[in-house]
């Protein structure tokens, strides 16, 4: 374990005693009908500790599991023939690609050279599609950048796709059979499933930074970096918002774009495709709307199938508020991850902040849990697309970076809203 995961986890763990201190303290004044201004606003910044720590942990987490896979595809290239030419053709690619970037538009013997170069690495394809492809290295840096920024792309399903044209079977309600007979018995036809064609939602996901001129003449400006961070703060933000809310006009189709409802699974009739199933809040109303037996109600609501792999999703907001409740034991719900790869738990479940989830309020959703990897399909075409624009803005170069990307419902039996409602 590295020093800084190590410091990390330690932090999170002494913030995390301090917020059970300062919360103990200000639950037994509320019960002497005392004032707790003070200790609130104790617990919120105990909790940006808390938040901060567990970020950090996060962060470093990502990095790690990113090195790691890595060096396995290293490892498992240099046994391909040809590996090192291979490699020696991506370095070159990244070399002519940041020149290119560098250039202002001003030098076409940059450009020539990033043509000329790209017929070497096969990663690249053609430039059919317009524009040039952002190598494959700084690509791997934009989605490990894009993972600490958003949980979308390690939550749900991805499938890397050649066509806009994928779809997918699912299997719903519980429509097959089996059966028992003896050796020589007779057996039925058991029922066939009732299978349901989804088909993701697509649009082009794009980033249009720009940069001065002046910087980029700058030799000690770290092109790379401003350009990976740029893109991938714009597409973690934009890919989260589609697949929460997106309406799938030219974009993904979102979880909660319909809205979801009380009815429950395998009801008659069914619930349409992408509508959710919500639970209400249930139990003595919290100050915050929110209550320990709303959070086990939506925990065996979810089907025994899909706990296994399931995930409570909230913002840092509402984590402020889950982090206050307890149980009928009067232990906290909430447990902090403090070992290396043990993520934070609600109910023994890892938690994922998303920060475009909906704050608590009367009838917001800001809870979801689930199995989002059966519960919601992603796809994507391989690779990114640059095209460099340095005439709209005077003193200025744009680029325009593109992804086509898609998503939808795929079963909305494995996935479960907390709705700030009674009913």
């Amino acid at each position: 374990m590295s020093t800084e995961l190590k410091g990390a986890i330690e932090s999170l763990g002494s913030s995390w005693e301090a917020y059970k201190k300062a919360n103990d303290e200000r639950v037994a004044k509320l019960a002497k009908g005392e004032s707790v201004a003070e200790l609130d606003a104790k617990l919120a910044k105990i909790h940006a500790d808390v938040e901060a720590s567990a970020k950090a942990k996060s962060d470093l987490e990502i990095e790690i599991k990113a090195q790691r896979e890595r060096i396995e595809e290293l490892e498992a290239a240099t046994r391909l023939p040809g590996a090192a030419v291979a490699e020696k053709a991506k370095s070159e690619y990244k070399d002519a690609f940041l020149g290119f970037v560098r250039s202002n538009g001003r030098d076409n013997e940059a450009e020539r050279k990033l043509i000329e170069v790209g017929k070497k690495d096969i990663t690249v394809g053609t430039t059919s599609a317009g524009g040039f492809a952002v190598p494959e290295e700084i690509a791997r840096q934009i989605e490990v950048m894009e993972r600490k920024l958003s949980p979308v792309r390690d939550l749900v399903k991805v499938v890397t796709v050649s066509t806009s044209d994928y779809k997918e079977l699912v299997s719903i309600g519980n429509t097959t059979t089996s059966g028992w007979s003896s050796e020589t018995g007779t057996r039925n036809a058991t029922n066939t499933p009732e299978l349901r064609e989804v088909t993701p939602t697509s649009g082009e996901l794009y980033a249009y930074p720009k940069v001065s001129e002046w910087a980029l003449d700058d030799i000690f400006f770290d092109v790379e970096g401003w350009l990976t961070e740029s893109v991938a703060t714009d597409f973690a933000i934009a890919t989260a918002n589609a697949v929460l809310t997106g309406n799938g006009s030219n974009k993904p189709t979102g979880l909660l774009n319909s809205a979801p409802t009380s009815v429950a699974d395998n009801a008659s009739p069914m619930r349409a495709a992408a509508v959710l199933q919500y639970v209400p809040i249930t139990g003595a109303a919290s100050p915050i709307g929110l209550t320990a037996d709303t959070l086990i109600d939506t925990f065996y609501t979810l089907q025994s199938a899909y706990r296994p792999n399931s995930t409570w999703v909230m913002n840092s907001a509402t984590t402020g508020a889950v982090r206050k409740l307890k149980g009928s034991d009067n232990n906290y719900l909430w447990q902090p991850g403090l070992a290396s790869g043990v993520p934070d738990t609600l109910l023994g479940r890892p938690v994922s902040v998303w920060e475009q989830s909906a704050d608590v309020a009367d009838n917001a959703l800001p809870i979801l849990f689930g199995d989002f990897r059966r519960g919601y399909l992603m796809v994507e075409r391989a690779g990114l697309r640059i095209m460099r624009d340095p005439y709209t803005t005077a003193g200025y170069v744009k680029y325009y970076v593109r992804r086509r990307l898609g998503g939808i419902v795929l079963n909305n039996d494995a996935i479960k809203a907390v709705k700030i409602s009674e009913s």
